[in-house]
């Protein structure tokens, strides 16, 4: 958006990179007499959520317009605020503006943003040249939010020299005592790749750690705050970062494995043992992906479950085929699904038998009606993380073969084809810029769906979701495959969603976790009327599980609404229930019965995030929501104030794509197999599920699927180009 000096609308961002100036001249100096040479100048710096450009145009003595975009900023925070401060950068015709409440990284960013331009219009050096203010020899603290939600990531950073010398975690702000296992890896590929990175470059423009990016943009907004707030100007620390343009070419690998989530994990094993050379890619810094943030997999009478429990937990396979099928309204693939069922319990005593995993001997049953007991968790031998599980067993598989292995932090980029259409290898960039090209006979995509590409994901399944998991599955496998004339098979099926929350989760240190977690409670009430995202009664209660497992059929967001009578209940006579979420529990608690005599602040802080809308009719809420909203009153009051809290599912993954054969292999538009080209895990889950519903309700259906998918698509790819 564009907001022209008298005129409306604009947005700005982050950061300070100043990358080009256009016109045609120089920007060395301003123009004779002027205060800035006329032109359009362009930045580019650090938001909460990613990378965003910045624009000014100026004539000789003043700033005329500003443009930026902040697409990855969350929209009802930092995204909300950027029209406000751009008005305010224009308005003040200076980066010295006030900011914007409950958008501090965001207005931050936006102040050494818009700065770096007008230096760049004034004729001062750009970063990277020249002396930098100095932040004086010393170690400092900051904090800022980040991933977690029971506090505030914070950082202990050293100068020396007015550099950078040493930067150490006090806190990476993670979730729940019982989120920190599953959290800790992934923080540390930041604290392994991130920290040495600045310290080596000096400059906050190096690229995130795919797999952590929120937790990677948070570490370098604490870094600009502690240069700004100690005499520093974090503008003149946004020094390109040069890319190499080396191409690596590797060549005869039998099989080429790209991601390295569970599936693909479970297809380098298995390729591997079946003696193949084997090379593996993944875009995150570490490996096993969602597979490593999900309970546990769908495992149909594994051999040893069965045995530990005496045969009680068997499940008849014709019964679970008909009762699949009857779920999926026969939408799902018969032959896929029986395969599933036979090969799934198969899968779990491969993993334990040759690798480094361990599954509870208990299987367990989930929120379906029949009760079976068909998933279980699982861990690494030494019962410790299903990280060293994934470490483990790669290393193992990786020394089949001298030639065998894998590389984190490169990104396929395109499948490799010969001038008949063949695949024959995939070309991948690594963090550094340099580009490998790798060639082999087979190539399996494992890239876990298209939850990390926002147009796929409005496209297919109707919006774009907010995530628990790690974004860095972007689509590619489904892009690629239908360059190949793939045939989708259920892209629409339902995110895997199983919990809920507020649209915005406020992790500010700010706060109390007793008010954070109460406004938490209100967005999961189902004693209050609640709608969807286009103004229908929406009824959150699915199967007596609470939203967690049916926010998604409300679209993007639900809407509480309270009623002023049921408003002033609570405050005078206090929650009819406290309700904690499963995941992203933020440890406060309200104990039921008890007047929450200070409503009205936890109300103001809901606002202040956009998380809570405070009408005085129907009608004005339908005006500030900007939709129709299809009730005739809130719970019978027709009359007063309403009280509207906003929620939002939290997904894992995305659960349709290519369609596929028994084999793995991609099947084309006309149902005929790519032989060499195989889908695995959630790019194809689409052939076990039904279009535009729930994925099926057994549990762990996702994680099995993509070590059983794997596990055969390996041992085909072996048997079929190996030796």
């Amino acid at each position: 958006m564009k907001l022209n000096k008298g005129g409306l609308v604009a947005r700005v961002l982050a950061g300070a990179m100043v990358l080009s100036r256009c016109g045609g001249q120089k920007a060395a100096s301003s123009s004779a007499g002027g205060k800035y040479t006329a032109g359009t100048y362009t930045g580019e710096g650090q938001g909460y959520g990613g990378t965003v450009p910045v624009t000014i145009t100026t004539d000789d003595s003043s700033i005329l317009e500003v443009t930026a975009t902040g697409d990855q900023e969350t929209p009802t925070v930092g995204g909300a605020a950027l029209d406000e401060l751009a008005s305010q950068v224009l308005d003040a015709q200076s980066a010295e503006i006030d900011g914007v409440s409950g958008a501090t990284g965001t207005s931050n960013g936006v102040r050494a943003a818009a700065q770096a331009a007008i230096d760049a219009a004034m004729g001062v050096a750009a970063f990277g040249t020249g002396e930098k203010a100095v932040v004086p020899d010393g170690t400092y603290t900051g904090k800022a939010p980040s991933f977690g939600v029971m506090g505030e990531m914070e950082l202990s950073v050293t100068f020396a020299d007015n550099k950078i010398t040493q930067i150490e975690t006090v806190n990476a702000g993670s979730a729940t005592q019982a989120d920190e296992d599953e959290y800790s890896p992934i923080y540390a590929t930041v604290e392994e790749n991130l920290y040495p990175r600045i310290i080596e470059s000096q400059s906050l423009a190096v690229d995130s750690i795919s797999g952590a990016t929120v937790s990677s943009n948070a570490v370098k907004t604490i870094l600009a705050n502690i240069i700004d707030e100690n005499g520093g100007d974090s503008s003149q620390w946004y020094t390109p970062i040069e890319k190499n343009d080396d191409v690596v070419v590797l060549e005869d690998y039998d099989v080429i494995v790209v991601g390295l989530g569970a599936s693909g994990v479970a297809s380098y094993l298995s390729a591997a043992e079946n003696g193949a050379t084997v090379f593996g890619i993944e875009t995150a810094a570490k490996i096993g992906g969602n597979g490593t943030n999900t309970a546990g997999p769908l495992g149909v009478n594994p051999e040893k479950q069965v045995a530990a429990n005496g045969g009680e937990n068997f499940v008849d396979p014709d019964e679970l085929f008909d009762a699949w099928m009857e779920y999926t309204e026969n939408d799902a693939k018969p032959e896929l699904v029986r395969l599933f069922i036979d090969e799934s319990g198969k899968t779990f005593s491969w993993l334990e038998d040759n690798y480094d995993f361990a599954f509870l001997p208990d299987m367990m049953s989930f929120y379906d009606s029949h009760g079976w007991k068909l998933w279980t968790m699982y861990y690494d031998s030494t019962m410790t993380s299903k990280d060293l599980a994934y470490i483990n067993s790669m290393e193992k598989a990786k020394a089949m073969n001298e030639k065998n292995d894998y590389m984190t932090e490169l990104t396929a980029t395109e499948l490799m084809v010969d001038d008949t259409g063949k695949v024959i290898g995939v070309k991948a960039e690594y963090y550094d810029g340099t580009t490998y090209e790798i060639y082999g006979d087979s190539v399996i995509l494992a890239t876990g769906g298209f939850i990390g590409d926002a147009e796929m994901s409005a496209k297919y399944t109707g919006s774009v979701w907010h995530t628990k998991a790690m974004t860095q599955c972007d689509g590619f496998t489904i892009r690629e495959g239908l360059k190949l004339d793939g045939a989708l098979y259920n892209p629409d099926v339902a995110p895997e969603d199983h919990i809920a929350q507020l649209d915005t989760i406020i992790r500010s240190d700010d706060y109390s976790y007793n008010d954070k977690s109460l406004l938490t409670s209100l967005v999961l009430d189902l004693n209050y009327q609640m709608i969807d995202s286009e103004g229908n009664s929406f009824d959150g209660n699915y199967n007596g599980l609470g939203l967690a497992f049916n926010a998604w059929e409300a679209g993007a967001n639900y809407y509480v609404l309270i009623n002023e009578e049921e408003y002033n209940s609570i405050k005078e006579n206090g929650l009819i229930s406290f309700n904690a979420p499963m995941f992203f529990n933020q440890g406060g608690t309200y104990e039921e019965g008890t007047p929450v005599e200070n409503l009205d602040d936890i109300m103001a802080m809901g606002e202040k995030y956009n998380d809570v809308i405070i009408a005085d009719s129907l009608e004005d809420l339908e005006d500030k929501l900007g939709f129709d909203i299809n009730l005739e009153d809130v719970h019978g009051q027709t009359e007063g104030k309403i009280y509207c809290i906003v929620g939002a599912a939290y997904v894992y993954s995305t659960c349709g794509g290519l369609d596929i054969d028994t084999n793995m292999n991609l099947l084309t538009t006309d149902g005929t197999p790519v032989e060499n080209v195989y889908v695995v895990g959630n790019d194809s889950l689409g052939v076990l599920n039904e279009s535009n519903k729930a994925y099926v309700t057994y549990g762990g259906a996702a994680q099995g699927w993509a070590l059983t998918s794997g596990r055969l698509a390996g041992a085909n790819a072996a048997a079929k180009y190996a030796g």
